[in-house]
């Protein structure tokens, strides 16, 4: 039996594979929220209860749910992945997610971290079908979706068998999680994924800019020495950046710092008034209202309400 989406486009062929793949995924997730792997690229979700409107900060890298559904949203855009579809997000950027699952009908994902010097050696081997112009096309968001086809499961149920050994998933994993990039850079899509790859991209350099922003986020914001080391004036750069990440810089700035205060605050049990430090704030009253504003709960209450397992 076939299966397709609303567009007519084929999705995949069989309920078996991704039924199998999912059963996988719940003997290997012991409980709810992460579990890690042989292979650091890969880690493994389980939900067993509903987390709404919970944000989250995700890097480079492909999603994918075998059972449940998932939103992500990014100001005004929402992008549902389930088991028809799967997510792609090419450069770090932080969504709202919505994730429903009860103990009866847990939820079920994986996700797979995107190593761009891979993807760059298999566009380079690839050739032809990522020219420049393709590279190059607009506009291109901070994430999207591609159809869930039998060409992903196989590999993605692979890939799961190989981490049941640490060898076999240093090896042969490896080599699947390859084989899943390239999957993925075939896509509709993958010209999107491809421009990120590319240093020297408008795309790419965005990218890099969200990577500094992510990696130096308690700096203050110099938009026009991040303008100049991505290649573009002022107004350039804001009109890019927010056809990426849907914010203005500064605003996307705030997000980081709250996300990265968070998980200071659950992962290591820090007092707010220096997890606000940390991340680059001068006023801790200023820091918990915004805090509160943009979680709806205070730090204190996130200390309580999450366990580190749940958030990175």
């Amino acid at each position: 039996m076939s299966f397709y989406d609303n567009s007519g486009d084929k999705v995949f062929e069989s309920t078996d594979m991704i039924q199998e793949i999912a059963e996988m995924v719940g003997r290997m997730t012991p409980s709810d929220g992460y579990t890690d792997t042989y292979l650091s690229e890969v880690s493994l979700f389980r939900a067993e209860q509903n987390y709404p409107d919970l944000p989250i900060v995700y890097d480079q890298c492909i999603c994918m749910v075998v059972q449940g559904s998932k939103d992500v949203s990014l100001s005004n855009k929402t992008l549902t992945y389930d088991p028809s579809h799967f997510l792609v997000v090419p450069t770090i950027i932080p969504f709202d997610c919505e994730t429903l699952a009860t103990k009866e009908d847990p939820f079920f994902g994986i996700t797979i971290s995107i190593d761009y010097v891979v993807v760059q050696d298999i566009i380079d081997q690839v050739g032809a079908d990522f020219s420049d112009a393709s590279a190059t096309l607009a506009p291109k968001p901070g994430a999207y979706l591609e159809l869930m086809t039998d060409e992903i499961l196989e590999p993605t149920l692979r890939l799961l068998n190989s981490l049941k050994v640490k060898g076999e998933a240093e090896v042969l994993g490896l080599q699947t999680v390859r084989e899943i990039y390239y999957r993925t850079l075939m896509g509709k899509n993958g010209h999107i994924l491809a421009s990120a790859a590319r240093g020297e991209s408008t795309y790419a350099n965005i990218a890099k800019t969200l990577r500094i922003m992510h990696d130096d986020y308690a700096a203050p914001l110099d938009v026009a020495q991040l303008a100049a080391e991505a290649n573009m004036s002022v107004r350039s750069f804001h009109d890019h950046f927010k056809t990426v990440t849907s914010y203005s810089p500064l605003q996307y700035l705030k997000r980081v710092r709250l996300d990265k205060a968070r998980l200071l605050l659950v992962n290591q049990g820090l007092q707010a008034n220096v997890a606000a430090h940390m991340v680059g704030y001068e006023s801790s009253s200023q820091f918990s209202r915004e805090f509160k504003r943009y979680f709806g709960y205070s730090p204190k209450e996130a200390q309580s309400n999450f366990s580190p397992n749940l958030v990175r």
